[in-house]
């Protein structure tokens, strides 16, 4: 049996940060997606519904490169009322070639937080106006906090909203994040006054039910719908994406 690595969360922190190279990272990864023969076999999603719960396989193969990782992320929505994250997890990494375990990186959501929030920072800087100020964040958690930053490193972002049906989380977001960033971020649990004055709208829920509606965006906004990961989640008003001039999927094949 080979050496198998094993990195924990603390590990990974030291060395992977989300910053320019993680968005270029991504975007090398999209990049490989549309023009190479990547085999990306379909997410293979295990729903605990009694815990308001799920549990999520991923796994893809570039080729060239020597290895490929296989993810398991749970993600139990509740869990924030019991003091846990809503996202944990593990990856495992093989050899390509053997299929061999080489390694074992414990990042509990980490590295999935940061490409998460590194594709929304992909998203806007192909798509979203040049000359973009405010950021509105629906949702309250660290995909919320982290895809705002994401935003700052592409665009000159001088001021954010952060939504919550939860007032005092939305507050606690904000604060960390105007403190991180640098920039005054206030906070609603007004859906319609978040988006009002949005130049760029990011939705970061596992919401059912939109909690963006159409008639809230003003024309020339830019939105990307990163929460929305099942057949069974609807963050936003499906009108909009109607109304939208260009509607941009990182995978045709996840959308149907």
């Amino acid at each position: 049996m080979p050496n198998i690595r094993i990195l924990t969360e603390t590990d990974l922190r030291k060395v992977i940060d989300l910053d320019q190279d993680a968005i270029d990272c991504v975007q090398n990864a999209f990049v490989a997606l549309a023009t190479k023969d990547v085999r990306m076999p379909p997410i293979l999603r295990l729903d605990i519904d009694d815990y308001n719960g799920e549990v999520d396989v991923k796994t893809a193969y570039v080729p060239g490169l020597d290895g490929f990782a296989i993810k398991i992320s749970p993600g139990f929505f509740d869990n924030p009322k019991l003091g846990l994250p809503s996202v944990n997890g593990l990856m495992n990494l093989f050899s390509s070639k053997t299929g061999m375990l080489e390694a074992v990186l414990l990042d509990n959501g980490y590295l999935t937080d940061i490409r998460t929030a590194a594709a929304g920072g992909v998203a806007a800087n192909h798509l979203a106006r040049k000359d973009a100020k405010h950021a509105t964040i629906y949702g309250a958690g660290v995909q919320a906090r982290l895809q705002l930053k994401a935003l700052t490193l592409v665009r000159n972002i001088t001021s954010a909203t952060i939504w919550a049906r939860d007032l005092a989380k939305a507050e606690t977001c904000a604060k960390k994040a105007s403190l991180e960033l640098g920039i005054p971020v206030s906070a609603t649990s007004d859906g319609k006054d978040a988006a009002a004055n949005a130049d760029i709208i990011v939705t970061t829920t596992p919401a059912r039910e939109p909690v963006l509606m159409a008639d809230w965006v003003k024309p020339g906004t830019h939105v990307t719908a990163m929460g929305s990961d099942a057949e069974h989640k609807n963050e936003i008003d499906p009108a909009l994406i109607g109304q939208a001039d260009l509607y941009v999927c990182d995978s045709q094949a996840q959308t149907r």
